[in-house]
């Protein structure tokens, strides 16, 4: 079932169990009000009732019954409005003053319901004292309960909207408190994305609220500030060796092209050229490796044409293909822009592309493919029809020195697809790898551009 966001939020969950705690909290203190309140005024009717009976049985032991008589009818012409309500009942079972039908049995207090005064079919509840006097009388005082139970609604309305309103407030707080934790969360998450995706130079927002937030976030910069001298120091350590190697060797190279001249047929001096060039090339893709890592080449970023740059791959790659007894087909959308460098991008490509000329094998078939997708994306695809890679290897083809080959027979130096994922993550790409059913297809997704017009600087 699907819930917003914030609903799911610990500071809402929090809030909200809070607002029920003092939700129910509201309602115990309601019930106990509430019986507490009724008990009170129900105890001063008993006494109020009590008191005039006992005055009533006190004319009554010494005049008689007329007497009796007399009191009551006084009482109730000198405040008819506000009075308690009497009951006289003779031996003949005829019950004199208020209307009611019977006095209850046996004596003590009742709670019954007796007519309202004017009206033919209303009735009322009243508590009610009934005692027996002497020659078979019986005497019963009342009070109406309404004004008991007048209050112990109040009580309960209240209440009532208390209880309400404090759910509710509770949860229009927790959504606030959510919604702000959310925020300071969505932020954390896009710089943290980022991060992920290797731009350690990010961090992470402070607010300088001092709440825990700011302190984690506070811990977690300073560990990036760590990590980052950490790979700086190794990027400059690598990149200096691969700077004072690439020197020497490239000297020794030129000695040995020198001697080659000599004895062109020196067999021994051939392979170690191979072997150098081959060394070389492994520097030189480390040195190309760090300048991309470094972020430098984004200075002159532009909007480019892609569709173009993967054309020109074609024409290039064709005849190669067609020289190692393979196909190259294309299927390329036009006129699709990004925002980059184009020698980058065509170096990612043409990676991407040797790779697949190199290991799918003779009668293979690489397809190359470009089209626009939802919401101003594109794919592109390099796909093979060779013998593929393993699943299990999917997620370190693109480590640095990381082959396929364990034993390090086969030639190449495994930075080929480290420099495709530095190049793809300097350009914003998400890079993907699936089976092709044969082969590989490598997927990369970016976001379109609108070509800049002339005289526009670049975004």
């Amino acid at each position: 079932m699907w819930r917003p966001r914030v609903l799911r939020t610990a500071n809402f969950r929090l809030a909200l169990s809070y607002a029920a705690v003092f939700s129910l909290s509201v309602f115990l203190l309601g019930l106990i009000v509430f019986f507490g309140v009724r008990s009170s005024l129900e105890q001063q009717l008993r006494g109020q009732i009590e008191a005039e009976v006992g005055q009533l049985l006190v004319d009554y032991r010494d005049d008689g019954v007329e007497e009796l008589r007399h009191d009551i009818r006084e009482r109730i012409e000198s405040n008819p409005a506000r009075r308690l309500r009497y009951f006289l009942q003779s031996p003949e079972g005829r019950v004199v003053f208020d209307r009611l039908p019977a006095i209850p049995t046996p004596d003590g207090w009742h709670t019954v319901r007796v007519p309202v005064e004017g009206s033919r079919d209303a009735t009322t509840s009243v508590l009610l004292h009934a005692l027996t006097l002497d020659e078979g009388y019986k005497l019963a005082v009342a009070a109406d309960l309404d004004p008991i139970q007048d209050v112990a609604r109040a009580i309960r309305r209240a209440f009532g909207w208390a209880f309400l309103f404090t759910l509710v407030a509770g949860a229009a707080g927790g959504l606030w408190l959510g919604q702000r934790f959310l925020s300071q969360v969505d932020a954390i998450t896009q710089v943290a994305d980022r991060i992920g995706k290797g731009d350690v130079t990010e961090r992470l927002p402070i607010r300088g609220t001092g709440d825990d937030l700011d302190l984690l976030a506070a811990v977690i910069n300073r560990m990036l500030d760590r990590i980052q001298q950490l790979l700086e120091n190794v990027r400059q350590v690598s990149t200096s060796i691969a700077h004072d190697l690439r020197t020497p060797l490239g000297h020794l190279r030129q000695k040995l092209e020198a001697m080659r001249v000599e004895a062109p047929q020196d067999t021994l001096r051939n392979e170690a050229l191979q072997q150098l060039d081959a060394i070389l090339d492994t520097f030189t893709a480390l040195l190309r490796i760090a300048e991309v890592e470094s972020g430098s080449r984004k200075a002159g970023f532009e909007i480019l044409c892609l569709s173009e740059v993967l054309e020109t791959l074609v024409d290039a790659y064709g005849p190669v293909a067609e020289d190692n007894g393979q196909r190259l087909t294309e299927q390329i959308a036009p006129w699709i822009y990004v925002y980059g460098d184009r020698n980058l991008l065509m170096q990612l490509f043409a990676n991407l592309v040797e790779n697949a000329l190199r290991h799918s094998g003779k009668g293979s078939a690489i397809h190359l493919g470009l089209e626009a997708g939802a919401n101003g994306e594109f794919t592109a695809t390099v796909s093979d029809t060779g013998p593929g890679i393993p699943t299990a290897e999917y997620p370190h083809i693109f480590k640095p020195f990381y082959r396929l080959d364990a034993s390090r027979t086969d030639p190449g130096s495994g930075l080929g697809m480290g420099l495709v994922s530095a190049i793809a993550n300097l350009h914003d790409l998400s890079i993907t790898l699936g089976n092709n059913a044969p082969g590989l297809k490598v997927r990369l997704q970016g976001h379109c551009r609108m070509p800049a017009l002339e005289g526009d600087a670049a975004p």
